[in-house]
Order: structure tokens, then sequence, then C-alpha cells
């Protein structure tokens, strides 16, 4: 999957565009978009099978003999729009390979299946029936071709996002949204085909039911979310009764703004974050909530995600006001599991901060080590289902002798917006260095140059690649859960996998802390780096260290664009009456998400980063090293300039 690097985006994760935002073609997806998908052939029980053809046309040549009742098919092209299913035989009689209708008068005679196991391997002695299951299924799906994701344009989505479409993973309609999945048109049924498809049910078994679940979720940057409840013919300790589904925003004025920013400008997010639990559940370091399907359309950038849900044993509101500031926290027996908990919030954890992100550093450091040793599969499969740094070539990070950031102009402009922002209308939640014109001038010179560099620093970061780790991308206390074992030790499980794949690690450890309460941060990010060390090749501890200084000062680029974002959040004529962080019109989640909290506390964080850290001081020295690594001369004061 190739990316072009032209440019920084608004405040995600993402630091690259598409050079290209042409649509899919949409003849393309008459055809199935999916590879290496199998069918039961339901119909035809009382006629000896079901009528085959030579071709797709429907008066093409008939051919001798029927494909039989409970044939199993492998999917050469499927269309859509006719239901003509181009198959070759893998079990059953009938003519070895042809074209069928999947329904005919509203009767179904073909059905999505589960790919067969290619051996009959035993489970291992020492490991449940279960989780052995999950191993077979996880390596079915590494061998199954599905195809790359194709860059999609914001016209594709908005022209797109009601229409119900094939999934690029099984090839089957989906739900993404609470109504549908309860609908008649999902149900139970739908649950059922889409679990026997996955590989999650076994095919005796079936959903019987499908129910809303009373707790709402209310939280999520980055999808929507709701819990839901099924009954299946034959109840398991193995089957989860109460499931988990994340999907997109809702395309309406609260949140469409987001829905565009996940699906357009951080795409393909979503497609890694199924991916993630698709194809990587059995050989994670990590406990991961239960798969049970995820599918997502090219064509319509819709998506769903159904796992189990996690058993939190507290999920009350939390003190969004601070309340609870320094006192101490209920502790829970061992194994109960914490939270949720939720970004730049760090007060709420029942226990230290540093144990929690120490934590989280050691899970991310050593997925990244587990991947340098190739336990994650062949690395050509994860560079086509996840983001990979490692396989850009030089051409496409986009460097240039002139600035190869935004126009130095319009970043100006940004940059002064911000200041006045912080010094003046906002003045009571940054420190009061910011309004000091010795500061200001400093913030501005660091991402006015970081700026004129913002290809080349990207191609720095990845230029060594022993630097490049395959590890989560986004490993906040949110997107975790915590429990503690019978020792009392700390120990997580992980969701929320958006753009998995390779980068740098110093890249990767800036959006692992970037929420943590500076103080915090400051005094133990030696030891957070230290516990970088995952096994893999040795690195430098302060080469790490600039990649992360940098990776913060480079959010702040879109940081500085979010002020009119501020004040649509909390208007201008409230800021007069905010005391301090813990306002509920700037502490709590606004329209369900965490931005405006974490935009003010991020910024806030990368003032004193600038300043305590002397972050000018670490552009300079980049400076040096980038214009060393490229054998070339540094860049005209021009370049820094509006």
């Amino acid at each position: 999957m190739q990316f072009q690097c032209v440019g920084i985006t608004d405040f995600g994760i993402n630091i690259i565009h598409l050079r290209s935002f042409g649509s899919v073609c949409s003849a393309g997806f008459l055809l199935s978009m999916t590879q290496g998908l199998f069918w039961e052939i339901v119909g035809g029980a009382d006629k000896g099978g079901i009528l085959v053809r030579a071709g797709k046309e429907l008066k093409s040549e008939e051919k001798s003999g029927r494909l039989s009742h409970g044939a199993l098919v492998r999917e050469i092209e499927f269309f859509e729009t006719n239901g003509r299913l181009h198959y070759e035989i893998v079990k059953g009689t009938g003519p070895e390979n042809g074209w069928v209708s999947i329904q005919i008068s509203g009767k179904e005679l073909a059905r999505r299946t589960a790919a067969p196991f290619e051996d009959d391997e035993a489970a291992p002695e020492d490991m449940p029936e279960a989780e052995w299951r999950i191993h077979r299924r996880c390596k079915r799906e590494r061998q199954r071709d599905v195809p790359e994701w194709k860059p999609i344009s914001i016209e594709q989505v908005m022209n797109n996002h009601t229409r119900v479409a094939p999934g690029m993973f099984y090839g089957l309609h989906f739900p993404w949204s609470e109504e549908m999945l309860l609908s008649s048109k999902f149900g139970a049924e739908w649950l059922t085909q889409a679990m026997h498809v996955a590989g999650t049910l076994p095919m005796d078994n079936k959903v019987m039911k499908v129910s809303a679940d009373p707790f709402k979720i209310t939280t999520g940057n980055n999808g929507g979310k709701f819990l839901f409840e099924v009954e299946y013919l034959h109840s398991s300790p193995d089957l989860h009764t109460r499931l988990f589904a994340k999907i997109p925003h809702a395309m309406e004025q609260a949140t469409q703004s987001d829905r565009l920013s996940s699906s357009v400008n951080k795409q393909p997010m979503e497609f890694y974050e199924l991916n993630s639990s698709r194809l990587l559940e059995a050989t994670l370091p990590v406990k991961i909530p239960r798969y049970y399907f995820a599918d997502i359309s090219n064509e319509t950038s819709n998506w769903i995600l159904i796992t189990e849900s996690i058993d939190f044993k507290d999920p009350k509101r939390l003190d969004f006001e601070g309340k609870t500031r320094g006192a101490p926290k209920e502790q829970l027996e061992a194994l109960e599991i914490e939270g949720p908990y939720d970004k730049c919030m760090d007060w709420c954890l029942r226990g230290e901060p540093k144990d929690y992100y120490m934590t989280l550093v050691r899970c991310g450091a050593r997925m990244a080590g587990l991947a340098h040793k190739g336990c994650f599969g062949d690395s050509e499969v994860l560079g086509k289902y996840f983001e990979n740094f490692a396989a850009l070539p030089f051409s496409s990070f986009g460097m240039k002798a002139e600035c190869s950031g935004q126009p130095p102009n319009q970043l100006k402009t940004k940059i002064d917006t911000a200041l006045s922002f912080m010094a003046d209308t906002g003045k009571v939640l940054f420190p009061s260095f910011c309004r000091t014109e010795d500061f200001q001038q400093k913030l501005r010179n660091t991402l006015m140059k970081l700026n004129a560099y913002a290809a080349e620093m990207n191609y720095w970061c990845h230029a060594d690649k022993d630097y490049i780790a395959f590890t989560h991308n986004n490993l906040n206390v949110d997107n975790a859960y915590f429990w503690r074992n019978a020792s009392g030790e700390l120990e997580l499980g992980v969701f929320d996998w958006g753009s998995m794949g390779s980068r740098s690690l110093g890249f990767k450890m800036w959006w692992w802390l970037y929420c943590h309460e500076f103080e915090d941060l400051s005094a133990n990010l030696d030891a957070y780096l230290e516990c970088c060390d995952f096994g893999g090749p040795k690195l430098q501890k302060e080469v790490l260290r600039m990649q992360f200084i940098l990776t913060g000062l480079q959010q702040m680029f879109g940081l500085v664009s979010a002020v009119g974002q501020i004040y649509k959040m909390c208007p201008k004529k409230e800021w007069a009456t905010i005391k301090d962080r813990y306002d509920p019109r700037v502490g709590d989640n606004i329209h369900g998400k965490s931005t405006l909290r974490l935009y003010l506390q991020v910024m806030r964080t990368i003032c004193l980063i600038v300043e305590e850290w002397k972050a000018d001081k670490v552009v300079d020295d980049f400076e040096e090293k980038v214009t060393e690594l490229l054998g070339g001369s540094k860049k005209a004061p021009s370049t820094m300039q509006a």
C-alpha cells in the first residue's frame, strides 16, 4: 500500500496525505472486492442441485449436470448487481466451475460460508479448544488474499455513506448503526451468518435473538460505540452474550467533521484497526476483546467491528471536575477490571499514573520486539494490511530545498492566532510565560523552522529501519483496560487499534504518552525511554527522545489550527468566567468526545516542552543531523519566514 507524503494533517496521528483522492471506479464494485471467499449451495435439495451455466449471462449455455445441494465452492468473481457467482468446486458434485445465481425469486440458492481449514491439525495438549479455534481462524485469515485499501475522497464518502455495500473481508452486506443491527433486515439471522463466515461461531450453532443493551456508551473520538445482547441456540462459556460494536460516527451536524476526518484524512485507519483483530488476535502478546466479526466497505467507508464487551467492575461516570484529585482511590479485588478511563484525566486512575503509563509503554515495546522477531507472520502480509513506513521509498517523502511543510505565511497566521488565545482568551489554562514576547517568538521560530523541514523530519525518523516499530499507534489509558493480578501487579488488555502498523518508535511513544500530565511525563520520561529497549536492535535513547519531541511539535501544527474548533466547542463569550481546566465547559466530554479537553491539555504540554525541555535547541540539533544525513546544506532562512 503506497502513500505519498505531501504534508501534515490536522490533529490526528497521521502525518501524511494521499497525493490523489480520485474516486474508486464505481463499476469496479459490480465485482466482489473480496478474494478467498467460499459459498455453500443451500438450494436445489428437491431437484438434485442447482442449475449451472457457462457464462454470467442468464441465457448462456447450460452446463451438464447440476451443482449439488450442500456443495462448497470457492468464489472466482461475484457480480453484486445481478447476483451471479462464478465458482470453482471444492466439495460436492457437479460442474467443476461455472456460473450460478445465488437466489431466484427471493429463494436463496447459495450462501457465503467460512473458508475450510487446510489441515486437520489437533490442538496442542496445553491449549484450550476455544483458544485453538482462534489460532486456526487467524492462520486461515492470513492465507486469504483480501484486497488492499484504495484511497477515497470526501465526495465519495458524502455520496455513498448511506449505501449498503459488501464488505472487503467477507463480502457480506453489513449494518453500521445500532438501529440497523437490531432491525429485521439484519438481526439474529445476519449475525449468525456473519459469525459463521468469520469463523467465530461453530456451524452447528446460531444466534437466536439480538437485543439492545440499556447501558449507553457516550465517549469515543474516532467512532460510535454501543452494546447489545445476544442469545445462542447452544450457550457456551466460550461464547459471550454481551457484545460491543464500534461503528463510524453518524453523518450528522455534531459529528460530520469527525466522520470525514477519520474516513478521509486518517484513512485507512479503520482498515488497519479491523485487521488487527481479524489477523492478529492469536499472536498479540496482550489480551484483546474476543473478535466476532468485522468488515469495511472501500466504496462507502462504512464499517463495523463486533467483539466481546469488557466487563468493567465499576463503569460509573468519571470525575471530570477533578474533585478526587489527590484522594485515595478504592482498590479493586485481583482480576477485577478498572475503568473505563478517559484521556487527560490521570487523577481518575486508581494507582500512580506512572505505573499505568509504564505498563502501556512496556506493552507497546513488547509488540515491537516480537514483530522484529517475525512473531506476527510474514512481513509482506503485514505491509499489505497495516501501515508500513518501512517500505516507503525515498521519493515518497517529498523532500525539497524549499519549505516542505505548510505555506509559511499560512502557518504563521495560525501560530499567531493560537498565541493570542493562549496569552489572552484562554490564559487561565496556560503557563504565565505564554504571555511573554520571548516565549512567543521562541515558539513561532521553532515551529516555522520545523515546518520548513516537515518532510525531512518524517524521512529522518524513518531512515534507520532499526527505529521502525510494528506496534499499536495510540496506546492511551482510554484504549486499554487494566486489572491487578494476585501479586498486585498492574496488567492490561488493549483495544482501539486504529492505524496499527510500522512507524518510528519515537513517534509511537509520543502518541502513547501525549495525554500524560506534563509534570509526571517530565519526571518519568527517561524511565519510559529505557523501557523501549524491546529486545530488537540496540536503540539510542537520545535518538528516541528527539523523535518523541519532534513528533510533539508536529502535533502542534494541527493544534494551532484548532482555535476555531475550540471556540465552536466552548464559545468565546464563556471564557471570561472559566477559572480552571476542571470547569465542565472545557473539562467535560463535549458531544461525547474528549476533543476539547485534549486540545487544551496537549497545547499546554507542548508549550512546556518548548520552554522547559528547550525544544528549540532540539530542532536546531535535528537540522544539523538531517542536513548531514542528506549530504546537502541547510535550508535558506526564507523557507522559515512568512
